[in-house]
């Protein structure tokens, strides 16, 4: 290209113009304030100040095609720089081979630039009439941000010396376009079936998980692995294993698809690999020998004593995974075009399932686990559609759920993401303007993660948070309070425009499904907040969102009068055990524990649902005869002592998870004794619902002149004598009433 050319360029074509002095100025107080030491400023400000340059073309929608990513060839440091390709998914066609990318998004904000080329066509380069950008884009490349995490595995499968095809989510998707996400993310089921493989990234950094990969393939050698639990050698390398075990991406939701779906996947963590079929095995060994394994760390010396070693291993996601990878669907035909998965487990059985898997987007809770449901195999589905909010999407979750089971267990159950604070950097921008920063309340009838065993996939490494579920598995319900009559529900929805005030909000809206932030909330344009996508707002008109109302059938037990402390780390304090009747015996009796305490100390059940063991009861009695000076019971101290009998500290466990978390209640006058969610206070109702296995706890929401305007859902109960529908046992039909649910 000739000098001349480009001081002059063609006709119609000019330079872009420099920056006026006014973003100058915001460059240099960027880079005084916040630009961080090791990033250069230039990408820096592209991703402060200035949009990702590259701009994706639309794919056609009547066509069945997606994008590839070819990553060209380079080394080192050397700067990512890629193009796309258009290939057809149709039966027959012709296409180059590719492989499937699995890896953790990660919650930071993209801050890495990689360069993409692209074809000089592109309408959007050509309109902008710039002859710099044209050449720009099909030679330099445009800048485009990623997230860290997908850098660094790019650039760990980057060939030196030729080009990588692969498929990216984040990248192969315009992420930006709802349409085409919704289109394409349809079809990643055969994406994945039809790559020649999928390379799973855990990430690179940490020896120690380095050195678990290398572990995974003694353990599968099993007279080695043998050795090795029973004269307890090596006993650091399950931690090192466990520490692997704990990396995010198995806490990652769309992993259940994209490895049921895989012909063949390597776990990569920095430069070492497994294959996952090899990985499942090592993972299912460890938890068949996890008793041995402990038992072998409190035989030594330097171990601490005071805490359980290695953890709660089956709690881990990948733990969860291989079970579920490996029962919940199975594989019938597998060849190069023709592909079929036959799923095993229901919708609501899966999302009972993997309440440790978490999605950046919340309404991928949902739609990541459509393309694995047996419901695919009737034709009845729920259909991916992200021009839909989060709370639109979690109300038609819960409509499938009932419909299918007539059964509104669903709304016991803590399966949804919480909706959580914007992170730092979006912070750092938040302005003034509120009149268009609203937030989506979750409704009650929605139960977030933060109220199930273990809470949120971050906090379920942590230890228990809260008692097991109560309406257990939908497939097997241990209780039948409503005497299995179905279920009789209904939605109703109505638009809500912005409040500008939070009295107006209490005034006029008490169900709050929609409220203001605070004076420093990000500002929301177009259904971004700070140029995300919010899902908990439609894109199109952000300013108007939905109230949802969850009407059911049912009808009061009681009103509830009396509410115990807290039960924190499954101290029994000697005050709650009173309000079951309990009375520390003049003698030294073993069999004096009231029939409704202990029973309900376990909720009536074993640890499977099953009933409750003979032995229950008296080793509920031994527990008590082990109370402290102050006549509580610490359920933790009793299973920390080893020299205990076996079936004292199975009870204890049994006791913990059941009462973590929650309150004993009594109603009036001592009618009714149980167990409720810690946020229950005087005035709530015990209630049965149609349709539901066991009682709720209802608030009564009212406004400012005292009008019952609905009721807030506060969560599932145990009430001794009420588990097994004795509430409709009654000579006179209930009290009907539709309960009304915000």
């Amino acid at each position: 290209m000739g000098l001349s050319n480009i001081r002059n360029p063609p006709e119609g074509l000019e330079y872009p113009k420099p920056p006026t002095r006014a973003k100058r100025q915001i460059v240099k107080k960027l880079r005084k304030e916040y630009h961080p030491p090791n990033i250069r400023l230039a990408d820096f400000v592209q991703q402060q100040i200035l949009p990702n340059e590259y701009r994706y073309t639309p794919l056609n929608p009547e066509e069945d095609v997606i994008r590839l990513l070819r990553l060209q060839a380079g080394k080192g440091d050397d700067r990512l720089h890629c193009s796309f390709e258009v290939v057809s998914l149709a039966k027959g066609a012709t296409r180059p081979g590719y492989e499937a990318l699995s890896y953790c998004w990660g919650t930071g904000e993209p801050s890495k630039l990689i360069r993409i080329n692209d074809d000089p066509d592109n309408k959007f380069y050509r309109d902008r009439g710039s002859f710099t950008s044209v050449v720009q884009s099909k030679f330099l490349g445009l800048g485009f941000n990623i997230r860290d995490n997908l850098h660094e595995a790019l650039k760990h499968f980057r060939e030196p010396g030729q080009d990588v095809m692969l498929w990216v989510d984040a990248l192969c998707i315009d992420q930006d376009n709802e349409k085409e996400k919704t289109q394409q993310v349809a079809k990643m089921a055969r994406i994945y079936s039809l790559a020649d493989h999928v390379l799973i990234w855990l990430g690179a950094g940490l020896e120690s998980c380095k050195s678990a990969m290398d572990f995974v393939h003694e353990i599968i050698e099993l007279p080695k692995l043998n050795v090795m639990v029973q004269q307890g050698t090596d006993l650091f390398k399950w931690d090192q294993l466990v520490e692997l075990l704990r990396c995010q991406w198995f806490s990652r939701r769309w992993v259940v698809q994209e490895l049921a779906f895989a012909h063949d996947a390597t776990l990569h963590y920095a430069n070492t690999s497994v294959y996952w079929t090899e990985f499942a095995d090592a993972v299912a060994l460890f938890v068949n020998r996890i008793e041995e394994i402990k038992a072998r760390y409190r035989t030594r010396s330097e171990f601490n004593h005071e805490r359980e070693p290695l953890g709660d291993v089956t709690a881990l996601g990948a733990s969860i995974l291989v079970d579920v990878t490996r029962n919940s669907f199975r594989k019938r035909k597998w060849d190069t075009e023709d592909r079929y998965l036959e799923p095993l487990s229901g919708l609501e059985a899966l999302m009972s399932n993997l309440l440790s898997f978490e999605a950046t987007d919340p309404r991928d809770t949902v739609y990541a686990l459509l393309s694995i449901m047996k419901e695919n195999n009737d034709g009845r589905s729920i259909k991916a559609d992200y021009q839909k909010t989060a709370i639109e999407v979690y109300r038609d979750f819960t409509e499938f759920c009932v419909e299918r089971s007539t059964s509104v267990d669903i709304i016991c159950r803590h399966w949804a993401p919480a909706k959580k604070r914007p992170s730092a950097s979006i912070r750092l921008k938040r302005t003034k303007d509120t009149k268009n920063g609203l937030i989506a309340k979750i409704p009650s009838w929605v139960p977030t993660l933060a109220g199930s065993p273990f809470g949120d996939p971050e906090a379920a490494l942590n230890g228990r948070l809260n008692g097991d579920s109560l309406v257990g598995h939908p497939d097997r319900k241990p209780y039948n309070a409503s005497r299995s009559k179905p279920a009789s529900f209904r939605f109703e929805d109505y638009p809500i425009s912005p409040i500008s005030d939070a009295s107006d909000a209490s005034r006029s809206l008490r169900s709050i499904i929609i409220v203001p932030e605070e004076p420093a909330s990000p500002k929301t344009q177009n259904g971004f907040v700070d140029g995300i996508a919010d899902p908990f707002l439609p894109k199109d008109k952000p300013h108007i969102n939905h109230a949802f109302y969850m009407y059911v059938k049912g009808f009061k037990v009681d009103i509830v009068t009396k509410v115990s402390a807290r039960i924190a780390g499954g101290l029994l304090l000697r005050e709650c055990l009173t309000m079951g009747d309990w009375e520390e015996p003049d003698d030294q009796s073993t069999n004096n524990v009231p029939d409704k305490l202990w029973r309900t100390l376990v909720a009536d059940r074993g640890p499977n649902g099953e009933n409750t063991p003979t032995w229950y009861q008296r080793a509920c009695s031994e527990c008590f005869a082990r109370s402290t000076t102050s006549g509580d019971i610490d359920t933790g101290a009793l299973i920390a002592n080893h020299k205990l009998p076996s079936e004292i500290r199975d009870f204890s466990r049994r006791v913990q998870s059941i009462v973590w978390n929650r309150v004993f209640v009594t109603t009036q006058d001592k009618k009714h004794f149980g167990l409720a969610p810690k946020a229950t206070r005087a005035g709530d109702f015990p209630c049965i619902v149609l349709g539901c296995s066991v009682p709720v706890i209802l608030r009564p929401s009212k406004s400012a002149d005292g009008t019952l305007e609905h009721y807030e859902l506060i969560g599932e109960t145990y009430i001794y004598g009420l588990m097994d529908g004795e509430a409709l046992d009654v000579e006179e039909s209930p009290p009907y009433e539709d309960f009304k649910l915000g």
